[in-house]
């Protein structure tokens, strides 16, 4: 099986098993508690994104309201009930829309005749709520109280049940109501008993609970019930509730978001008022407001702990509940199916990134994690709860999971490719071709090529008289500066034969200037060779030369050989052709023949002469021969160009005279030579004569 198909599969397994896992960690609230942290951070993000409702308000017996009324009214707490009807009064006179007292009235305050006030003062035009305990000790309910709250209770019990339908109500065994003067004047009574996290931490509430099947709802939503009776809210928050049954709370920010007023200030404010004076709280600031009263000083406070930090004292979480209410702010959470499927399709994404893209994978891979952790925030924002630690924990594992798997399928696939091109091309070719394998074709291609064919001239005799010792020395000297060359320009070795080096370029990495690179290469070497002539001269005895052959051409590129033994190299007619110009040189004298399809796209500036058409064995049609000419080493050749030319052209149109007085002129050239040994050999008179080098030796 091919790695790439074990690859797939790999992948698809994958994908099948953290899918499974994700799914069934969304299904079964599995890492509930991590995901309630992140929750919390989503939470403080999106607080300060939708303002609160300025309408509703907050007076507290705070602790400067304690310290004023003990010292200069030696009223200490708890304060007389008639205390507290300044307050209904204001509100009243404010056009406050209700009043929700977050206070336990059960208790006598020991005057009739303050509880009778108190109680007169709620029953006003202001609508006014006060709170009831449910507790779970089924034996400690009076019958009576029991009796009064289902006769309380019944009238709105139908309106009641609509908010409590869908949700995950408890029913309780008892509570602890109002004593009976208050009870009776309440217009509503709410809950406040309330349930937190696992973490003990207020995130959701529920509407409301049963205290042995009698209806009641909690505090916020009985205020919203009695200022809004045909409201169609009951019936919507439904669709809100989550899984389990409640509603997730969006908080508004920290404590001290509502506008709060000391108890103290409000009834000061009140006296004035009755004094014919200016308030200091002025009245407009309670127009159409709903206002919980309760108690934030050190030792009265009920605090709570919230997710966007510090605690809240519980009237605060109450009054953020009734804030929901009212703006349908409540957040929802997804369906889990469509969870599942949002996350299913996270990991189908991580498991083809980390298994089938091989570059800048870290790179993708941190920016579809971050994608998915920017949606659920923004998503926040909107008011859906969309999981994030199940699937970014299965992710993780995927990812982890298929680093492993591409390790064993893509280890031996390195390996590979090290072993086989490490002494053939340079380290960073070797890199890139291990970061993206698809550069390489390991079955073969056909692909256009430069390919470069040298010989040492005259290697046998001079092999002959070298010593073994020496011999190895000479030969792995000499290759190592001419692959440094060839190495240098990006090129590959394809193999060593004796003194022979055989390289192309533009595989197995693509290349577009690999003419200009190859050239470069073939002048850069002979440059070499020239600069190491007296050391050669001094350490082996030897005098070298280097022949070099050219040539541009489609081939086929791939390993060949068996399945325990391969090369990386090419075949084709066009390298047989590159190999037949380096044995051209010989006819020549040259030193380097590059064909006429490597010299037409060879874009840098390269002095070039055409030394001929020759048609070289095995080869039907002729080739065109340009010499590349190095300045450094050539400046001769360079110079006498143009009476090479004329003699070449004269030569070409059968006028060898003229052509052999050009090349005589030219005493020090090879080729220039070469041309006069063939006109000596020419018989003029033939009537098909052909200025084609015809060779008939490799």
């Amino acid at each position: 099986m091919r790695a790439h198909s074990q690859k797939r599969i790999g992948a698809l397994l994958i994908w099948g098993i953290t899918t499974a896992l994700v799914t069934w960690w969304i299904a079964a609230d599995g890492l509930r508690d991590f995901e309630m942290r992140t929750w919390d951070w989503r939470l403080q993000f999106i607080s300060s994104k939708k303002p609160h409702n300025p309408n509703i308000k907050l007076i507290m017996v705070d602790q400067t309201s304690l310290d004023h009324f003990s010292r200069r009214e030696k009223i200490f707490w708890p304060w007389p009930r008639s205390l507290y009807v300044p307050v209904l009064k204001f509100l009243e006179r404010a056009g406050a829309k209700a009043a929700a007292f977050d206070m336990l009235f059960t208790e006598s305050s020991g005057q009739v005749e303050d509880d009778q006030e108190f109680a007169a003062a709620m029953s006003g035009t202001l609508p006014v709520v006060n709170s009831v305990v449910l507790r779970s000790d089924t034996d400690a309910q009076d019958i009576g109280e029991e009796n009064l709250l289902r006769a309380k209770q019944e009238p709105q019990a139908a309106r009641i049940e609509l908010f409590l339908r869908n949700f995950a109500t408890r029913n309780y065994g008892a509570a602890r109501v109002p004593i009976p003067e208050i009870f009776s004047a309440s217009q509503a009574l709410g809950s406040v008993t309330a349930e937190s996290d696992s973490d003990r931490i207020f995130r959701s509430t529920v509407p409301g609970a049963y205290m042995r099947r009698i209806p009641i709802l909690n505090l916020p939503f009985a205020l919203f019930n009695q200022t809004h009776p045909e409201s169609a809210r009951a019936t919507e928050l439904g669709s809100s509730a989550n899984s389990q049954g409640r509603l997730f709370v969006r908080f508004f920010g920290p404590a001290g978001t509502y506008d709060t007023y000391s108890i103290h200030a409000i009834i000061s404010s009140w006296l004035l008022l009755e004094e014919g004076r200016r308030p200091v709280v002025p009245l407009d600031s309670f127009k159409d407001s709903y206002v919980f009263i309760g108690a934030n000083a050190p030792g009265l406070l009920d605090l709570r702990s919230v997710p966007v930090g510090g605690a809240y004292s519980g009237v605060e979480v109450n009054a953020t509940i009734l804030d929901n209410v009212l703006g349908k702010s409540f957040l929802r959470q997804v369906p889990r199916w469509l969870s599942c499927l949002a996350a299913t399709i996270l990991l189908a994404f991580v498991c083809f990134i980390t298994i089938f893209v091989p570059r800048h994978q870290l790179v993708v891979l941190c920016g579809v994690f971050g994608v998915w952790v920017v949606g659920v925030f923004y998503a926040a924002i909107l008011g859906w709860w969309i999981p994030l630690v199940a699937p970014v924990c299965g992710a993780a594992l995927a990812v982890l999971v298929g680093f492993f798997l591409q390790y064993q399928l893509e280890g031996k696939q390195h390996k590979f490719i090290r072993s086989a091109f490490q002494h053939f091309v340079t380290a960073e070719v070797v890199n890139k071709i291990i970061a993206d394998p698809s550069l390489l074709s390991l079955g073969g291609e056909r692909k256009e090529l430069t390919m470069f064919f040298s010989d040492i001239r005259g290697f046998t005799t001079l092999s002959e008289n070298m010593a073994p010792a020496t011999l190895v020395k000479f030969i792995n000297t000499f290759l190592t500066e001419m692959t440094d060359v060839i190495l240098s320009l990006e090129g590959t070795i394809d193999k060593y034969e004796g003194d022979a080096i055989i390289a192309f370029w533009n595989a197995p990495l693509t290349i577009h200037d690999h003419q200009d690179r190859a050239v470069r290469a073939a002048l850069l070497c002979q440059r070499r060779l020239h600069e190491l002539r007296d050391f050669f001269q001094t350490e082996f005895g030897v005098d070298i030369q280097m022949r070099v052959g050219v040539n541009t051409g489609v081939v086929t590129v791939g390993n060949f050989g068996s399945t325990k033994r391969f090369n990386y190299t090419m075949i084709g007619d066009a390298a047989n052709l590159a190999s037949r110009l380096e044995g051209v040189n010989k006819v020549f004298g040259t030193t380097v023949l590059v064909s006429e399809e490597t010299k037409m796209a060879v874009a840098s500036p390269v002095a070039w002469r055409r030394v001929g058409d020759a048609q070289v064995k095995g080869k039907l049609k002729a080739t065109r021969l340009f010499e590349p000419l190095d300045p450094q080493t050539q400046g001769d050749t360079i110079a006498g160009l143009d009476l090479y030319n004329r003699g070449l052209e004269a030569f070409e149109r059968g006028s060898f005279k003229e052509a052999e007085r050009c090349f005589e002129r030219l005493t020090s050239d090879p080729v220039s030579a070469a041309y006069i040994a063939r006109i000596h050999r020419e018989d003029s008179t033939q009537v098909e004569w052909s200025p084609v080098w015809v060779l008939t030796e490799k």
